[in-house]
């Protein structure tokens, strides 16, 4: 048995690594046995035969080999792992909308601003950035405010505009009030628009998570 593994596993190094390739097409392909774990089991069996054959290379003192086998393994293992990565961040984006409870925090977390109860939701959406690889996501919120809580809203905002804050800065516009934020560690990670429109009674959050 030893004979037989050194003549297949040293003197003809080249035949780990000729069973792992085509076990691989076979996984990818699914050419024998389909619909059943082979492919899987198959590459499984040939890298554990190339990982052995590269440490015996390396112990018979053959680092060239040892080398290009262990090249060879670690390609496709890098490249599932890779893909496994990918495929983690896919199902990892958030659900279609926001949740109630977040809305109110997450406004004043990016803004200061402390909104009334009592809000109606006229848009309320969570997309996957298309394209990314990652769990990058934008949020578009729509609310329409109680007019008589627009008293106490111009009022913070107000406010709010004669201090400093590292967040960003209000702006006064025809119909309202824009916060353009800072352009800083801060809000380098989730880069948003926010706007009040007194004129319709409403508030507006364009945000993209990166």
């Amino acid at each position: 048995m030893t004979e037989i593994l050194k003549k297949y596993l040293v003197a003809k190094w080249w035949l780990p690594i000729l069973f792992f390739g085509i076990s691989i097409i076979l996984f990818i392909s699914g050419a024998i046995l389909p619909n059943t774990d082979f492919g899987f089991y198959a590459v499984s069996f040939f890298g554990i035969v190339l990982l052995i054959s590269t440490i015996w290379q390396f112990f018979k003192g053959k680092i060239a080999i040892g080398f290009l086998q262990l090249s060879i393994l670690a390609i496709p293992i890098l490249f599932f792992g890779f893909m496994v990565y990918l495929f983690a961040g896919m199902m990892n984006k958030p659900d279609g909308e926001l949740a109630l409870d977040r809305i109110e925090p997450l406004i004043q977390e990016k803004t200061d601003l402390t909104i009334p109860k009592g809000f109606e939701i006229l848009e309320n959406l969570i997309e996957h950035t298309e394209g990314a690889f990652d769990s990058d996501y934008s949020i578009g919120l729509t609310i329409r405010y109680n007019e008589s809580d627009e008293k106490n809203i111009v009022e913070q905002i107000l406010k709010s505009a004669e201090l400093k804050s590292d967040k960003g800065s209000w702006n006064k516009y025809n119909n309202g009030f824009d916060f353009e934020h800072n352009n800083n560690e801060i809000n380098r990670a989730e880069p948003f628009y926010f706007k009040v429109d007194t004129l319709n009674n409403k508030m507006e959050l364009n945000l993209s998570h990166l």
